[in-house]
């Protein structure tokens, strides 16, 4: 693992966990309240920090597991969020705070699985 990542991973999970802590006791923070509204800023604030983990995966080795495994969870963290901003009726999903929770799992997920590329670019070059 580089030195440069560790902040990065450390500001996701630290991140991640005072939005789920913020949305799970109803904490209102600017004009955000509940834990549909922390879904909604955590699934954008994943997204951006997303270039910073799994997307080194993609160009260093598009087919790898652990890829696939990102790719996997990225569906699971982009489809709470998008049911969360439209409402949808997705059994598990549809509750804010388990989306919040499996949103922020996932993002976490993915920010541990980000740190392995070294081991890609390793595997791609023999």
């Amino acid at each position: 693992m580089n030195s440069k990542e560790i902040p990065i991973l450390i500001f996701g999970i630290i991140l991640s966990a005072v939005i789920v802590i913020l949305g799970l006791i109803n904490t209102k923070v600017l004009f955000l309240q509940g834990p549909r509204d922390m879904t909604i800023v955590l699934g954008i604030m994943g997204m951006l920090l997303c270039t910073f983990s799994i997307g080194k995966f993609i160009s260093a080795a598009p087919a790898h597991p652990l890829t696939i495994l990102g790719y996997i969870l990225g569906i699971v963290a982009l489809l709470a969020l998008i049911t969360q901003i439209f409402k949808l009726a997705i059994p598990v999903l549809e509750d804010p705070k388990n989306a919040l929770i499996i949103l922020a799992v996932a993002l976490v997920l993915k920010g541990l699985i980000g740190r392995f590329q070294p081991l890609l670019t390793a595997g791609a070059n023999s």
